[in-house]
């Protein structure tokens, strides 16, 4: 009859002291992904800059209409998420702070001049190239400390939702000629802001 070997005392208290670690670093994991995630969720939304550009886009793709009410926000959110690929890697592009105020600028700009019979083509590739530097701002400010995949999730949710409040206001203001001067007037306070974010950046 054989008999079993006993276990080392070792192996045993090495099995015990890492059993009583997994909790805490599944905690720490959840932690950091939890810090991630509103960081990157809050971000866009108490950012000036951030948030007039997007609101923007939203408002400039209801003006056109169609189906650049979901292309155009859907390129600019795919710009951004490459950008933040870019910029959490630590790839520096020149004048992102100033593409980020001209971004502003001119897309107040374009709220105050767009209207459903416009082309959208030029609109999309601007947009795309503004997403790719907003994108990448939030990929260089990310925390060490947050979860860039969760980080991540929480911007380009923000972000979707500042859009569709975006699309929510031009639809409201273009549904009578009456309401689309106050659009007017919304857009080239846009533009006024994004002016003075321009001149603080050079």
């Amino acid at each position: 009859m054989s008999r079993k070997r006993p276990v080392p005392t070792r192996w045993f208290t090495g099995a015990l002291l890492a059993a009583s670690w997994l909790p805490s670093l599944a905690l720490a994991h959840a932690e950091l992904a939890a810090q991630g995630f509103v960081t990157g969720l809050l971000h866009p939304v108490f950012g000036p800059d951030h948030f007039l550009a997007m609101m923007s886009v939203g408002i400039v793709s209801a003006q056109l209409g169609g189906h650049y009410i979901y292309g155009v926000p859907a390129i600019f959110v795919t710009g951004m998420i490459a950008g933040a690929v870019a910029g959490i890697f630590g790839m520096a592009w020149p004048l992102t702070e100033l593409g980020i105020a001209t971004s502003v600028l001119m897309l107040g700009v374009a709220v105050v001049l767009v209207k459903n019979t416009s082309n959208g083509l030029p609109i999309m590739l601007v947009t795309i190239l503004f997403g790719s530097l907003h994108g990448h701002a939030h990929g260089l400010e990310m925390p060490t400390a947050a979860d860039p995949v969760f980080y991540a999730a929480g911007f380009v949710l923000a972000t979707t939702a500042i859009h569709i409040f975006g699309v929510l206001i031009g639809h409201v203001l273009t549904l009578r000629p009456a309401l689309v001067r106050w659009l007017r007037y919304m857009g080239g306070c846009i533009a006024a802001v994004g002016l003075v974010i321009f001149v603080r950046t050079v």
